[in-house]
């Protein structure tokens, strides 16, 4: 929780830095200020009615379910100086310290034909060290005009002591919207009656938990390059000079007479031309091919018959005959 509040802190004293909040010093209670896109001016000067409404509505939407951190503030810088809202109360037997830690948006509702909200917070309430169970609170944010926006929170009950219930109750008089960080500051008056009896007024910082919009801003369009002018050098003229050559006279010299000339002729011997031929050496006869030796084998038995009916047979006879002659 530390860490949370740490960061809330200063993310308000950021807030409270631009140079357009500090204006504040110089406000009544009644004017409200806004800033978005970065910029701060007063509600009247910069928005109708209708165009504060729906950015409030926006923002309501945005943060339905989330946290919404408070903490006492300076109204003249909206810078935190202490977390939560911290309440001075008396029991029947001993005074209780209760403290508004924080908030939750449960749920958002528009008015039909009227610029405001219903809106169901879920108040988270600490008395000394004990939370005790608490009720929803039922809330209406008004914007009557742009130097009247309010918020107003109907009795809710908490269990704060076994004794008995006690209810609690808070107006809020908005004097300053920041829809670029999410914050709502507002002079406040918050009582409880019943077994636990206080009330305090101040001024008290809302910081909405739901990031903002993004405004993506249009990229300025690059400058058109400067034109660069090449200077183009004249035609330079080329002088020609035209000169007068000097003019050379023929003269004719007459050639002498030609000298005859003597040639001297010496016999010439001519030499037979021995022409030797070379006949090519007859080619060799081809070689005849060998005769294929033939050799027959045969056998021949003989057989007679004599005048008596009598066979006689030789035994046979095995004849070989090479190239027709017979071998013995």
């Amino acid at each position: 929780m530390k860490k949370y509040m740490s960061g809330f802190i200063a993310l308000s004293l950021v807030a409270g830095a631009l140079p357009a909040a500090a204006q504040i010093d110089n406000l009544s209670s009644t004017s409200v200020l806004v800033c978005r896109s970065h910029q701060c001016a007063l509600a009247p000067y910069s928005m109708t009615k209708g165009f504060l409404f729906n950015k409030i509505a926006q923002m309501m939407e945005k943060n339905v379910g989330k946290t919404v951190l408070v903490c006492e503030a300076d109204p003249a810088t909206h810078i935190c100086l202490e977390e939560g809202i911290s309440i001075p109360a008396d029991t029947s037997y001993s005074p209780v310290q209760v403290t508004l830690q924080r908030m939750k948006l449960a749920d958002e509702k528009k008015l039909n034909g009227s610029t405001g909200l219903d809106l169901v917070w879920d108040y988270q309430v600490k008395a000394d060290r004990v939370y005790p169970p608490c009720q929803l609170a039922l809330s209406r944010l008004t914007v009557e005009y742009t130097d009247k926006v309010e918020l107003t929170t109907q009795d809710f009950l908490c269990n704060i002591t076994e004794t008995g219930e006690t209810a609690l109750n808070a107006t809020y008089n908005i004097d300053y919207l920041d829809f670029d960080y999410g914050f709502i500051g507002a002079y406040y008056t918050i009582g409880m009656g019943g077994t636990v009896r206080g009330d305090k007024t101040g001024y008290a910082l809302f910081r909405f938990t739901a990031k903002p919009p993004v405004v993506v801003e249009a990229e300025p369009e690059p400058e058109p390059e400067p034109e660069i002018i090449i200077p183009v050098p004249e035609p330079q003229v080329q002088e020609t000079i035209v000169t007068t050559a000097p003019v050379v006279q023929k003269v004719e010299v007459p050639l002498p007479p030609p000298q005859p000339v003597v040639v001297e002729t010496k016999p010439i011997r001519v030499v037979p031309e021995i022409v030797i031929r070379h006949e090519p050496a007859p080619a060799p006869a081809p070689a005849e091919p060998p005769k294929p030796t033939v050799i027959k084998t045969t056998t021949v038995e003989k057989m007679v018959i004599t005048s008596d009916g009598t066979r006689q047979v030789t035994p046979p006879e095995v004849r070989t005959i090479i190239d027709g002659t017979v071998q013995q």
